[in-house]
C-alpha cells in the first residue's frame, strides 16, 4: 500500500492502533467511544454499502453533516474504497447545496436527518443523483451495527492510487466566486506527513474537534492526522466556549485547532471572569502578569507556565498542551495574552489549494506575529518583491492541488511551473519565519505608488474594546480622485454598553460615532500617515462570514452603503 493514499490511515487503525480510542462524542450526558478496530469495521461497512448501490471509483459523493464521528466515518467509507468526496458546507442554503451538486456531477449524497429535508427539496433538479443515503438511517446503520446474518461487517476491497481524486472541496466563497479545489490522495496525504512532522503529537493525545469538518483546514489537520498519529479526536456539539471549555475539562483535551475570533472570545472571556474577582485576586493577578511580562523582557523566558499554572487547571486548560490558530490572522495581543498564560498558541498558515497547510510556528520556536517557516516537503518563496521585501507568496510541493474542477482558466492562473500562486502578499524574515501582509487583491495603492494592506489596518482597530469589528477599504475623492482609506466598523455595543453603565450616561449614535472616530484616530497614530483611516462608517450587525468565521469581503463592499448608519470623516488622520 503507498503511504501517500488515505487508507494508510485505515490500515493504522485496524493494526496499530485497533485497541486505541480513535473518536469520542457526548451524546445525552455520555460520551460514546470509538476504537480504531471499530471506525475500520464501519468504514469498510460504509464502502460495501456505497459499492453495492452500482457506485463506481471516481464517482463523487456528496456529504453533508454536522460534526461528529459518523461523518468521518462516512468520509473514509467514500476515499478509501476509490470514490470522491464533496465535502459540504452546513450552512450553505438549499440552493447553494444544489449548484455545488450539480457542478460537482456527484451521483450520490450522504445527509443526516438535520439537513434531509432540505437536500430532498433540491433532488428532484438533480437527476445525476441516483442515490440519497441518511447518515443516520442507512448509511448510519451500517455504520454502527452489522450488516449481515452471522453478525459480521459486511466488507468491500478498493485501491485507490495515489493521484486518484480523493476530496473536492468548494471554497468558501470570500470572493463570491467559489471554485472546486480537486484533492489527491497524494495532496492530502503528504499534507497530514508534513503536519505530523512539525507539530509532535502521539496516541496520548487528545484533539478537540471544534471547526467544520467540510473545512480542509479541520478535516487534515484535526481529523486525518490525529488519526495517522494514533491520537484520539473528541467532537464538541457546540462552538460556545462554555461548551468547548467543559468538554477540554471532561476529556483532558491536550491540543486544539480554531479560528482567531474563537480565540479572542476565549481570552476576553477570562479576563472578563478575572475582573469579577475580589479585589485582592485581581490584584494577585495583576502582579503575576506584571512579573510574568517583565521575566520575559528582561531575560526572555516564559515563566507563565509555572505561576498560571492553578488558573490554567481552575479554568479548564490544566491538560492542554498548545492550541494551533489558522484560517485568518491572529492578533498578536491575544497570542501573548496566551503564551503569557501558559498556554502555547501556534499560527499557521495554509489554503484549501494546498490540502491546506504550508507553515505553522514550532513549539520550540515560536514567533508571535509571523506564521512560522514551512512545513517539512513544502517549498515557499517570495516573487516580485518590493523595495521592503513584500511580494507575492508561491508554494511548491506534493500537497499543491491538481487543479479547479472544470475550470482550466482559473487553473492555469494560480498553477504555474509547479509553483502555486497564492494571491497572498508576504515575506521571509532571517530566521525562515513567513509573514502574510494580506490578499494581493485587497492592495489599496495610492498615487504615490505606496502599497496599503488593510488587514494590518484593521489589526490596529480591532484592538480596541469599543470595535467588535473591521473592514478597510480603498475609497476614491471623487474631486481628487485619489484613493484614500476608509474603514467600515462594528462597534461592541455590549462594550459601549457597560462603559455607559459605570460613567452613568446614554448610548446615542452621536455617541458611537464620536468615540469610535477618537478609537480610530488614537489606533492609526501607530501607522505611517498615508495608511491612515481618513472615513469610516459605522454598521450595527456584524459582518457576513464564512464558516471559519472570515469575512466576506466582497459582500461588504458590495452592500456597505446600505446597511451602514452615517458615514463620518476622521479629522486628524
Amino acid at each position: 500500500m503507498s503511504p501517500l493514499t488515505i487508507n494508510t490511515i485505515l490500515q493504522r487503525l485496524r493494526t496499530d492502533y485497533a485497541d486505541a480510542v480513535a473518536f469520542r462524542i457526548k451524546q445525552d450526558g455520555v460520551y460514546r467511544e470509538f476504537t480504531g478496530r471499530e471506525v475500520a469495521e464501519r468504514v469498510d461497512a460504509v464502502g460495501a454499502r456505497l459499492l453495492a448501490l452500482g457506485l463506481k471509483p471516481g464517482d463523487r459523493i456528496g456529504l453533508l453533516s454536522e460534526n461528529r464521528p459518523e461523518w468521518s466515518i462516512a468520509y473514509l467509507g467514500i476515499v478509501c474504497h476509490g470514490l470522491t468526496a464533496v465535502p459540504l458546507d452546513r450552512l450553505l442554503k438549499p440552493t447553494e447545496i444544489q449548484r455545488i451538486l450539480d457542478d460537482s456531477g456527484a451521483a450520490a449524497a450522504v445527509v443526516s436527518t438535520t439537513y434531509m429535508e432540505d437536500v430532498r427539496g433540491i433532488a428532484p433538479s438533480l437527476p445525476a443523483v441516483t442515490h440519497l443515503l441518511s447518515l443516520d438511517d442507512e448509511a448510519g446503520q451500517i455504520a454502527t451495527t452489522p450488516q449481515t446474518e452471522d453478525g459480521r461487517w459486511p466488507s468491500a476491497s478498493a485501491s485507490p492510487a495515489p493521484d486518484d481524486l480523493a476530496a473536492l472541496i468548494y471554497t468558501s466563497g470570500t470572493t463570491g466566486n467559489p471554485k472546486g479545489v480537486m484533492l489527491s490522495h497524494r495532496n492530502i496525504m503528504s499534507n497530514v506527513i508534513s503536519c505530523s512532522q512539525a507539530i509532535s503529537y502521539s496516541r496520548g493525545d487528545n484533539f478537540l474537534s471544534v471547526l467544520p469538518l467540510h473545512h480542509t483546514f479541520e478535516c487534515t489537520a484535526g481529523f486525518l492526522a490525529p488519526l495517522y498519529g494514533g491520537a484520539t479526536v473528541t467532537y464538541v456539539g457546540s462552538l460556545k466556549s462554555r461548551d468547548i471549555i467543559d468538554t477540554m475539562r471532561e476529556t483532558k483535551a491536550t491540543i486544539m485547532l480554531g479560528v482567531p475570533l474563537l480565540y479572542e472570545k476565549m481570552y476576553i472571556g477570562m479576563m472578563k471572569a478575572i475582573s469579577t474577582k475580589p479585589p485582592h485576586v485581581r490584584t494577585l493577578f495583576r502582579l503575576s502578569m506584571g512579573l510574568v511580562t517583565a521575566v520575559e523582557r528582561v531575560f526572555g523566558q516564559r515563566i507563565g507556565h509555572a505561576v498560571f499554572r492553578g488558573l490554567r487547571e481552575k479554568g479548564g486548560f490544566g491538560t492542554i498542551r498548545f492550541f494551533v490558530s489558522g484560517a485568518a490572522a491572529l492578533p498578536v495581543e491575544i497570542g501573548q495574552g496566551f503564551e503569557r498564560l501558559g498556554i502555547r498558541l501556534l499560527q499557521g498558515y495554509g489554503l484549501t489549494e494546498a490540502s491546506p497547510v504550508v507553515s505553522v510556528n514550532r513549539l520550540e520556536n515560536a514567533r508571535l506575529g509571523s506564521i512560522g517557516p514551512p512545513v517539512p516537503g513544502v517549498e515557499v518563496r517570495i516573487v516580485n518583491p518590493d523595495a521592503s521585501g513584500i511580494g507575492e507568496v508561491v508554494v511548491r510541493g506534493d500537497n499543491v492541488m491538481q487543479g479547479y474542477y472544470k475550470n482550466p482558466e482559473a487553473t492555469v492562473e494560480v498553477l504555474q511551473d509547479g509553483w502555486l500562486y497564492t494571491g497572498d502578499s508576504g515575506w521571509i524574515d532571517a530566521e525562515g519565519h513567513l509573514h502574510i501582509a494580506g490578499r494581493l487583491k485587497n492592495v489599496i495603492v495610492t498615487q504615490a505608488g505606496k502599497n496599503i494592506y488593510p488587514e494590518e489596518i484593521e489589526t490596529e482597530l480591532v484592538q480596541s474594546p469599543f470595535i467588535a469589528e473591521a473592514v478597510v477599504v480603498g475609497d476614491v475623492n471623487p474631486q481628487t480622485r485619489e484613493e484614500t482609506v476608509r474603514a467600515i466598523v462594528v462597534p461592541d455595543y455590549e462594550y459601549f454598553e457597560q462603559d455607559a453603565h459605570e460613567h452613568g450616561r446614554a448610548v446615542t449614535d452621536e455617541f458611537v460615532s464620536e468615540v469610535v472616530k477618537n478609537e480610530i484616530r488614537t489606533r492609526c497614530a501607530n501607522l505611517a500617515d498615508y495608511k491612515r483611516v481618513r472615513d469610516f462608517d459605522i454598521r450595527k450587525e456584524e459582518f457576513p462570514k464564512t464558516s471559519t468565521r472570515k469575512i466576506k469581503r466582497y459582500l461588504v463592499k458590495e452592500r456597505s452603503h446600505v446597511e451602514t448608519l452615517q458615514r463620518s470623516n476622521v479629522p486628524g488622520s
